[in-house]
């Protein structure tokens, strides 16, 4: 069962709880992979063959709206889903394994505010993913031990979104 702040941000986002939705979203929370709707919708499938894919793809969309989910775009035009801490954060992507990295607010913070001086815009919200090759697959393409991954844990991070 989701947790009580996950259940509170989807109410808060306007959308309803249904035990639908607690699988779905317990299904996401249990995978750091990202996955596509339908690689969800079959491993929900194995839990509640009944949950239907129009389900999944709704509950996917309130999750996203409440910011447990980010949906993040992959090769050959797909789009996955990774379940996110309630803490604001970035991501970078691996685009050959697909591995998710959360990258914490704090590190993308003074890249914002230098860019809000030089350009005078003042930014409300900033959801940035990264796509690239994470440390273990440079290291495999180099033939040599990977490296430890830099981002830190998202817990460090601070906000919400």
């Amino acid at each position: 069962m989701p947790s009580e702040t996950t259940r509170t941000r989807v109410l808060a986002a306007g959308h309803r709880i249904t035990p639908q939705r607690d699988l779905i979203s317990d299904v996401l929370e249990g995978d750091p992979r990202p996955r596509t709707a339908q690689e969800l919708w079959a491993d929900v499938r194995v839990r509640a063959p009944g949950v239907g894919r129009a389900t999944v793809f709704r509950t996917l969309d309130a999750l996203v709206d409440a910011g447990l989910a980010r949906r993040l775009a992959l090769p050959n035009r797909r789009t996955a889903y990774v379940g996110c801490s309630a803490l604001h954060h970035h991501h970078f992507v691996c685009q050959e394994c697909g591995t998710v990295l959360e990258l914490p607010e704090p590190e993308v913070s003074p890249l914002l505010r230098h860019l809000e001086r030089a350009r005078g815009f003042q930014v409300d919200h900033a959801r940035l993913d990264f796509y690239g090759t994470c440390p273990g697959c440079l290291a495999a393409a180099a033939g040599r031990a990977p490296g430890p991954a830099s981002p830190t844990p998202a817990d460090e991070g601070e906000g919400t979104g």
